[in-house]
């Protein structure tokens, strides 16, 4: 073997040229090497701990798999696999389940980690990749497009991506377990390091061992559901694990690449990122989320930042010891002085603190170090904000206000002398010494504020206009719900336009509308520096927005004057083709149009709901709508003067709107990005975007260069020809889509017997309940729809529907080649097909035939699955013909190889899932174990069961 030349070598000519160097670096065995690696060695430790009976069925199981994987799926090694799974007994099951579900997390992991490793071979001239992100590569293209560099930097300083978390329950795997598989990760990178000595490859192997050891022995299953407290807990680790640290790290390289360039770096005040959360918040649906909760996970999300903010400022009091400041810093330093003189002279009862405990520096800081000076009084006020939050969070009063350390209120308050020690060491010309911690620590502040994420409160529009009927009766005007939009409309602007107020101090107000009262009074209280937007859920009217108006007003203590910024959140087809309506009423109100302008500069923010519209009229119509939406509230917007930012609510999976976001993001209509961008990250995505430092760091560089590649490339014409067979496209899926979903009567009843759905609750994975209401589909939410049918391979979310809709386009004149040439030329189009084709690749009708055969009892219903899987396969068969594709992903490699490193595992925890659900259903009742049955047996059935759901959504990468 010719060993390759090293790159280090200077003056000595390289035989290999770039290209094929590249291409005689193996990246693809590395990988498989590192799952088939964790899989031998977890085998190894747990062999002691199971029969021998036990570890002969995990070969045999992962030996049949493999043929059934490697053989295009014949119906002999399926029955094998199938005959062995359905033999097995209770604590067989729970082992094969297990192992297998382990081995999907670690799948992923290994996935993860060969990402980084490829992106760090492709940084040392190694390798080259297959997508393109990195922000080098996406300014050459812009500039080769005629855009000039001072424009790309004006861009990239005033461009922002808003990231919010939400606790939608789509991450099915433990955060203890999260914890051990980054521990994993780290094991694996090192693995690949050549310079680890045999001593250190000898430590990473046993940490390795320990991990993967402690990954076995955790319990998969969540005893308890969660509550919003650790929903909200579990999104603040996410920051600070990863998101912390990467943000000041990626905006550091962005200014080192525009340096290169010849350009300035971004301003210190520039929010490339901004971060968000709905946990706590979202009160849609969820009764579990009260005003009590909501001021409880702000109190949470301060102490947090509070810590953090503790620990970065005591690095910086150890590293800053200079002797000498500018005349602004040290006046500043005597000013704070004097009030703490001052403070003592008028309150001697009070003390400077002196329980606290430092790392360094907690007796004396020299007046000589003005730097230390300044610092010690900053991590005196925060340390007093850190308290008075754990106070709030233990249930106990708060300590008195202390003259001498009042806690911080505004991020203002903060940056004010950090900004002073920046300048200061600018005016010395010791510039050098603000890059690093102090740089960082300025840009967190202004990106994380206090509280690390802006919280959002979410609830439905008929909740509003409930508790305003409420009042409206207790006044003798009579009920609010039964005036005409019209009659709504004049009603509402006259209160808002009036001094009066509304609401009496003592009203009748009882359950349900006294909690949308108090939650105004909250919001309040707590005003924009902690909270994000109000969002409108189910907002159909323009009344619905100016309902919430008049209820921040009417519960300010200062007239609405700090109000929340109301978000009206379109989310069926109906909304959507309803939304220019909407938004004309209320830029032509005159109040309306007088605050937008005051409060908000004009800039009106609207959320567009990926998962319902999916629900309601499937994924092709979905899509649609929300291009031609957004294209007409754009129009609309800009008619009346007014700025219009959209907030996308994608979930994880491509029938919730979810899929690569830099695909997403560029399939856009123009002028809808705008320089700003929001977007919910939801359950299993946070672990995948943010999960390892890396990755954080990668998905910060995606969201930055596909919003600055939307905003700088010139819009793509749609032409009049590809709308027109798009909308006839549109009304023939939806109408198949309706007429199956919610025009045959099989259908509930069949979706209830062939999938998971009523087992889903076992899951424990969110707070708040599956269905809005009791109902059938149209009650269900968005998330437990898709997971259901992810789980047994059908996917029908993202396809139904789009087979007849293809069928009707390729019947027109020239269809066929007008839907390549859409596939070929228009990004949304593309898009839209290759997501689809994700999805696709990962059904198998032939798992999905399982599910009917053993859990469907009527006939008709199975002849109903017979037909859905014919309309699965012709669907596919019609998605190659537009792609041009002899197999599913032939042009996407990378994804390809993710389902294929993934695919061993699946069968077997599919056929398991099967069995155990036979099992389940035949000693319950509606859910409820029968009398008689041994408890215990209840209990393992619904240990294995959770065990196989949460395999299933790892391996798919997709939970809802």
């Amino acid at each position: 073997m010719v060993g390759a030349v090293p790159l280090a070598m200077k003056g000595v000519a390289n035989p290999l040229t770039k290209a094929s160097r590249i291409d005689s670096v193996d990246f693809i065995s590395p990988l498989q090497q590192d799952v088939n690696h964790m899989c031998d060695t977890l085998l190894g430790l747990i062999e002691s701990n199971l029969s021998a009976n036990d570890m002969d069925i995990l070969e045999n199981v992962r030996s049949l798999a493999k043929i059934y994987d490697s053989s295009f799926k014949d119906d002999v090694s399926f029955t094998n696999l199938a005959d062995l799974i359905e033999h097995l007994d209770i604590s067989q099951l729970t082992v094969v389940g297990s192992l297998f579900s382990n081995m999907c997390n670690l799948a992923n992991l290994a996935e993860h980690v060969h990402r980084i490793r490829r992106r760090r071979a492709f940084e040392r001239g190694e390798s080259s990749l297959l997508t393109h992100f990195f922000l080098h590569e996406i300014v050459e293209e812009m500039e080769q497009k005629g855009k000039s560099l001072e424009e790309i930097r004006n861009q990239l300083t005033s461009q922002t991506v808003e990231m919010v978390l939400t606790a939608h329950p789509t991450q099915a795997v433990r955060r203890s377990l999260l914890a051990k598989l980054h521990v994993i990760a780290r094991c694996l990178e090192a693995n690949h390091d050549q310079y680890l000595t045999p001593l250190e490859k000898s430590l990473n192997q046993e940490k390795l061992k320990v991990s993967l050891l402690g990954l076995w022995r955790t319990d998969e299953v969540r005893r308890l559901k969660p509550k919003p407290q650790d929903e909200a807990r579990n999104i603040i680790h996410v920051i600070e694990d990863t998101v912390w640290d990467a943000t000041p790290a990626y905006i550091s390289q962005m200014d080192r690449y525009l340096q290169s360039r010849g350009l300035d770096p971004l301003p210190l005040d520039a929010r490339p990122f901004l971060f968000g959360s709905w946990a706590g918040g979202d009160r849609d649906g969820n009764p579990f989320v009260t005003p009590a909760v909501t001021r409880e996970v702000v109190a949470i999300n301060r102490y947090r930042a509070a810590c953090l903010y503790l620990n970065e400022i005591e690095h910086l009091l150890f590293d800053l010891s200079l002797h000498y400041g500018s005349d602004e810093l040290l006046e500043y330093n005597k000013a704070i002085a004097a009030k703490v003189e001052d403070a003592k002279k008028h309150m001697p009862g009070h003390s400077v603190p002196n329980k606290i405990r430092y790392k360094e520096f907690w007796n004396h800081v020299p007046p000589t170090e003005p730097f230390r000076v300044c610092f010690y009084h900053i991590r005196d006020r925060m340390t007093a904000t850190r308290d008075h939050c754990e106070a709030l969070l233990a249930n106990q009063p708060c300590p008195p206000p202390n003259p001498f350390a009042p806690i911080y209120t505004t991020k203002d308050e903060l940056l004010e002398p950090l900004m002073i020690m920046y300048r200061s060491l600018v005016d010395t010309g010791d510039q050098i010494l603000t890059q690093g911690k102090l740089q960082d620590l300025i840009r967190r502040v202004n990106i994380f504020g206090l509280t690390l994420v802006k919280l959002d409160i979410r609830q439905e529009a008929d909740e509003h206009s409930n508790a305003l009927s409420v009042i409206t009766e207790y006044l003798g005007m009579g009920k609010y719900e039964d005036l005409k939009e019209e009659d709504r409309l004049e009603f509402l602007t006259k209160v808002l336009e009036g001094k009066r107020p509304l609401i009496p101090r003592v009203n009748p107000a009882t359950g349900k509308a006294k909690n949308v009262l108090d939650t105004f009074e909250t919001v309040s209280e707590l005003g924009s520096e902690v909270l994000g937007a109000y969002i409108i859920s189910m907002c159909m009217r323009p009344s619905d927005v100016l309902a919430v108006e008049v209820l921040q007003r009417e519960c300010s203590a200062n007239g609405g004057v700090d109000s929340l910024r109301v978000v009206p959140l379109l989310e069926t087809i109906y909304a959507l083709q309803n939304s220019t309506m909407v938004l004309s009423t209320l830029f032509e109100n005159r109040w309306y149009r007088e605050h937008l302008r005051k409060r908000f500069d004009s800039v009106q923010e609207v959320m567009i709901g990926y998962s319902d519209s999916g629900k309601d009229g499937g994924r092709l119509t979905s899509a649609w709508e929300l291009y031609k939406a957004q294209e007409r509230m754009v129009e609309c917007a800009e008619k009346h003067g007014v700025t219009l930012r959209f907030f996308h609510g994608r979930g994880g999976t491509v029938g919730r709107g979810g899929g690569p976001q830099h695909l997403a993001i560029l399939s856009q209509p123009p002028r809808t990005v705008n320089k700003y961008l929001r977007v919910t990250i939801q359950g299993e995505v946070m672990e995948q975007d943010f999960g390892l430092p890396a990755l954080a760091r990668k998905t910060l560089e995606v969201y930055t260069t596909a919003v600055l590649k939307a905003d700088l490339n010139d819009p793509v014409p749609v032409k009049k020809e590809y709308r027109e067979l798009l909308d006839m496209m549109s009304e023939v899926s939806c109408s198949r889509y309706r007429e199956i979903v919610h025009g045959d009567d099989r259908f509930v009843e069949y979706f209830r017997s062939a999938t998971p759905e009523q087992e889903l609750g076992l899951l424990n994975i969110g707070s708040r309940p599956q269905k809005r209401k009791e109902g059938g589909v149209e009650t269900l939410r968005a998330i437990p729809w898709v997971f259901a049918w992810t789980q047994t391979r059908l996917h029908l979310p993202v396809w139904l529907g789009l087979g007849s809709a293809l069928q009707a386009g390729m019947k027109t004149e020239g269809g066929t080649q007008l839907l390549r040439e859409m596939y070929e030329n228009w990004p949304f189009f593309r898009s839209f097909f290759d997501l689809i084709e994700m999805v696709l690749a990962k059904a198998d009708p032939h798992i999905s035939s399982r599910y009917d055969d053993i859990l469907v009892q009527k006939e008709d219903q199975k002849q109903f699955g017979v037909m859905l899987r014919g309309l699965l396969v012709e669907t596919i068969d019609l998605v190659l013909k537009v792609a041009g594709e002899q197999k599913l992903l032939d042009k996407d490699r990378v994804q390809q190889r993710a389902i294929n490193t993934r695919r061993e595992w699946l069968t077997p925890m599919n056929l398991a899932q099967v069995e155990l659900l036979k099992r389940w259903r035949s000693i319950t009742v509606k859910g409820v174990v029968k009398e008689g049955v041994d408890p215990d047996e209840g209990s393992a059935l619904v240990d294995a069961l959770i065990i196989s759901m949460k395999g299933l959504s790892s391996a798919l990468q997709n939970t809802g």
